[in-house]
């Protein structure tokens, strides 16, 4: 603007003489500079604090709606009504919400907080609930008086919509919002006045440009670049900082590539890991016309490596872990599918490279690898690559010295033909590796060569069924008493599950425990068995019945880290007492790992829970590790039991089995018993304790507790004695 710099000049002059401090004038010239811009300031920033407002509303809106929602999962879940409806009070009542409420669908009910209300009043559907039911999404709707929103309250575990939680925050009226608003913005401007103007210009040149600067790299290191210069040649405090954040930056480099390495570096083989592998398959779905990239999953599973790693240590089973990733790699490599950069990584790795779709060889853990490359039509070098994998990996191994040798059984699925998602190609993968084991193992097999078999879509399907059955608590217990031979008493009973099919009835164990143990569901299976046996115990036990329970235990519960804490655990939460509760252990699974199983039940024995060798003598039980394993109990297998009648091998074998337990002071029990023959011949050669159609059928608590005063009332009757003891019925 012309003459504006005179303007300026006379505005000092006439301040120079009235105010004879240049401080002063300076302070009066940037105040009356700053009052000039102030209404801009003060309009501005109330129309953003008002919208700021708005927003915060908004927020507590779906913030408490939030907190409704995941309050009203366990109670929709048990119909817990009353104490949902006295926790919506309790957020009402705060004065912020003028209106909490939540929607039960299966039961058409309605709890909100108005106390004057009840669940068992009729009340008509909000819009917004019908519309969250009809969506499965918020819904959201604002008025000057209120903003309402409603939620659908998910299960955490199937995402199953359980019910709408509804809330209502109250606005506080625009004209006071504003008045508010507008007398706090001034009071600011007037501070930042007197206190901040004189500051800010005073330190402008010497202290606020370098600090911008400083903030200006630090931005740029926020941004990734780690390399930014940093003015580390000042001497000052500003130097000081300077040199701090480079030090700091190196620091966070460090720590980042480590970091990168431990979430994606496998620490044994120095290959991708399971995480790495499946970002790179997620990044590569689609190329950049966003169709479909076509790419098959090699699944590697090592043929006899968990003999190596008994025999040897761990030591040799990792060395040999490192050679065979070695070798999957060279192979690779020699194909021209692979290469590696300095990192150890192939390109296109973790972060998925699109433009460089690379196959990528990873160690998915233990023993399993697995291998991802495009493929085109025909799919010849997807076969001829999986053969080469076969026979790279089954030619002997080198290792400490020793010569080793073990297979690959190799299952392969293709994207989109196969599965339309990482976990869909990658179990359909493992399945094809499943059916190459079946088959004798050391070979490749195609998810595609066996998509048309049945059995595999039953196991599928199954999988699927147990899932949706331990969502919905499908599964029940039943008890098989075990029986004095030589009193006739209940001396304990064996807790077996049974799978309530909403559409196939009750089923047995054999029906669904291969698939369960296969798909690692019989982790979360045993869990809840041993729940259920506990509570009931617990619950006989409130009644002064003292039983003995017999749970269980496959390999991969033992497999599985925090086995020990999680049986404690249940102990304490159930209030069932330790020494009632025996852990049945196959003979097959004790022997195979008895260093794991030891490890596992040594906690366990010290809390006085005792252990039993199911299925004995269908195994290959070795004396040595026999007495270092916990277990004090045999439990003689029902096949040896059957043919006591009639076949002279079963006899001696259940009579060795007899004297073994006498040398070693265990104690036996006999399944299977169906006939009077075999339990006297049981008990004539030492065995007292038997189980099966003899005495009784596994059967549900309620079943149990009729039949053992009806199987007592007949001991009694028969032996002339009374029982005195506190067992259920001597049971």
């Amino acid at each position: 603007m012309p003459g504006t710099p005179k303007a300026v000049a006379k505005l000092v002059e006439i301040l120079s003489t009235w105010l004879p401090s240049l401080r002063s004038r300076f302070v009066l010239l940037v105040a009356g500079l700053f009052l000039v811009l102030s209404v801009v300031m003060i309009m501005v920033a109330s129309y953003l604090d008002l919208r700021d407002e708005e927003h915060r509303v908004v927020a507590d809106a779906k913030a408490i709606g939030a907190t409704v929602s995941r309050l009203a999962v366990p109670h929709l879940t048990n119909h817990h009504y009353l104490i949902l409806e006295q926790e919506l009070e309790s957020i009402a009542s705060s004065g912020i919400v003028e209106l909490a409420q939540v929607h039960d669908p299966g039961r058409a009910v309605t709890i909100d907080s108005d106390p004057a209300t009840s669940y068992f009043d009729e009340m008509e559907m909000h819009p917004l609930v019908a519309r969250a039911l009809a969506t499965g999404a918020d819904q959201l709707r604002q008025t000057q008086e209120r903003v309402e929103i409603a939620l659908p309250v998910r299960d955490m575990a199937s995402e199953t919509v359980l019910g709408v939680a509804l809330v209502a925050v109250k606005r506080v009226p625009v004209n006071g919002t504003l008045f508010a608003i507008w007398g706090r913005n001034i009071v600011i401007t007037l501070v930042l006045l007197v206190f901040c103007v004189p500051v800010t210009f005073h330190f402008a040149e010497s202290f606020v440009r370098p600090i911008k600067a400083l903030t200006q790299t630090a931005h740029t290191v926020s941004d990734g670049n780690f390399d930014a210069p940093f003015p580390v040649d000042r001497r000052d405090e500003i130097g000081v900082l300077a040199r701090a954040y480079r030090d700091m930056v190196a620091t966070i480099r460090a720590n980042m590539a480590r970091i990168h390495e431990l979430a994606f570096v496998d620490p044994v083989t120095r290959l991708p890991n399971r995480e790495c592998f499946r970002q790179h398959f997620n990044a590569n779905m689609v190329d950049g016309a966003g169709k479909p990239n076509r790419m098959s999953v090699l699944f590697i599973d090592l043929d006899r490596f968990k003999r190596v790693n008994d025999s040897y240590g761990h030591d040799h089973g990792d060395a040999l872990l490192k050679e065979v990733a070695a070798r999957l790699q060279r192979l690779l490599e020699a194909s021209g599918c692979a290469c590696r950069n300095d990192s150890g990584l192939q390109k296109g790795g973790c972060e998925g490279d699109q433009a460089k779709f690379a196959p990528l060889v990873a160690r998915l853990g233990g023993d399993e690898f697995a291998v991802i490359l495009p493929t085109d039509k025909p799919r010849n070098s997807v076969y001829t690559l999986a053969d080469d994998l076969v026979q790279c990996v089954e030619q002997p191994l080198e290792i400490n010295g020793l010569t080793m040798a073990v297979g690959a059984s190799i299952g392969v699925s293709t994207y989109p033909d196969d599965g339309s998602d990482y976990t869909e190609i990658l179990k359909n993968a493992d399945i094809a590796m499943y059916a190459a084991k079946r088959t004798g193992g050391n070979r490749a097999c195609f998810y595609s060569e066996i998509e048309r078999d049945s059995g595999s879509h039953e196991r599928i399907r199954l999988e699927a069924e147990l899932k949706r059955a331990l969502l919905r608590d499908e599964f029940a217990v039943v008890f098989q008493p075990k029986i004095d031979c030589t009193s006739m008493k209940v001396v304990g009973a064996e807790v077996l599950v049974r799978w309530d099919h909403p559409e196939r009835g009750m089923l047995a164990p054999g029906a669904f425990i291969d698939v369960a143990e296969e798909s690692d569901l019989i982790t979360r299976l045993g869990d809840r068995v041993l729940e259920l046996a506990c509570e009931q115990g617990r619950a006989w036990l409130d009644r002064g019945q003292r039983l003995p329970l017999a749970v269980n235990v496959s390999i991969r519960q033992l497999e599985k880290p925090g086995f020990t804490r999680r049986v404690l655990e249940t102990l304490e939460m159930s209030g069932f007492p330790a020494e009632l509760l025996q852990l049945e252990v196959t003979e097959t699974v004790a022997m195979a790992d008895p260093e794991r199983v030891s490890e596992a039940s040594r906690p366990l024995l010290e809390a006085g829970i005792t252990f039993a060798i199911d299925d004995f003598g269908t195994g290959y039980s070795s004396l040595a590790h026999l007495q270092r394993l916990p277990f004090n109990t045999f439990k003689i297998d029902r096949s040896f039991v059957s043919g006591l009648g009639t076949d002279k091998h079963s006899r001696s074998i259940v009579q060795t089995i007899l004297a073994m337990a006498r040398s070693l002071n265990y104690e036996v029990v006999a399944e299977g018993v169906e006939t009077l023959e075999q339990q006297a011949f049981l008990m004539e050669n030492g065995c007292t304790t038997a189980q099966g159609f003899l005495f009784a059928r596994p059967m549900p608590a309620d079943h149990f507790e009729a039949w053992a005063k009806a199987f007592s009332g007949r001991s009694r009757q028969a032996s002339g004695t009374t029982t005195r003891d506190g067992t259920i019925s001597a049971a």
